[in-house]
């Protein structure tokens, strides 16, 4: 009978330190906002090229990845730089495409899918429409045309900012506001 009062005391204790806990966490900037309700699949709008992309929303991948091509690094004022292209429709060769230049943010280290192998990948941030706001975020550059879709945005840029439901597909505009004149 004691044992059952002590697991009764005990079980409320546990029961209002998480309350506690919960309450707290209320209280944090990344609670406090409303999360964007994205479906697995959305339309990303890059800036400034006015490019619009399908863009799988995977929270199992950690990072964003974008299809680029013709990958080169080069220095420009004393500095780490990728330039290469950008195409309008990935899977197809003979599709538009932008060359685009950026500074390399860093490398990243990615393990292959299925092997003992990791490979080194150039990243830099860029600036992108979804659902009506403007986000910067980090991609590395690979070759994605085997893949159905040239962007993957991963669980660090989703994290804080959305609620994905896999039953939906194009929840979102990637119309963006207009930039404020600096």
């Amino acid at each position: 009978m004691i044992l059952n009062q002590e697991r009764g005391w005990c079980g409320r204790m546990v029961t209002a330190l998480a309350m506690v806990i919960g309450l707290c966490g209320m209280n944090s900037p990344a609670a406090a906002r409303e999360k964007m309700e994205l479906g697995w699949l959305e339309r990303i709008r890059l800036q400034p090229s006015d490019i619009v992309l399908k863009a799988k929303l995977d929270t199992g991948a950690k990072t964003a990845a974008i299809h680029a091509t013709d990958i080169e690094r080069f220095d420009k004022d004393g500095k780490k730089w990728v330039r290469f292209n950008l195409w309008l429709n990935h899977r197809d060769p003979n599709s538009e495409t932008i060359t685009v230049e950026k500074p390399l943010a860093r490398d990243v280290t990615i393990k292959l899918r299925g092997t003992d192998k990791n490979d080194a990948r150039p990243s830099v941030k860029m600036e992108f429409c979804l659902g009506g706001k403007r986000f910067q975020a980090l991609f590395t550059l690979v070759n994605r045309k085997k893949f159905n879709y040239p962007v993957l945005l991963g669980r660090r840029f989703l994290a804080d900012l959305a609620v994905i439901d896999p039953a939906a597909r194009y929840n979102t505009d990637p119309t963006c506001p207009k930039a404020q004149a600096e």
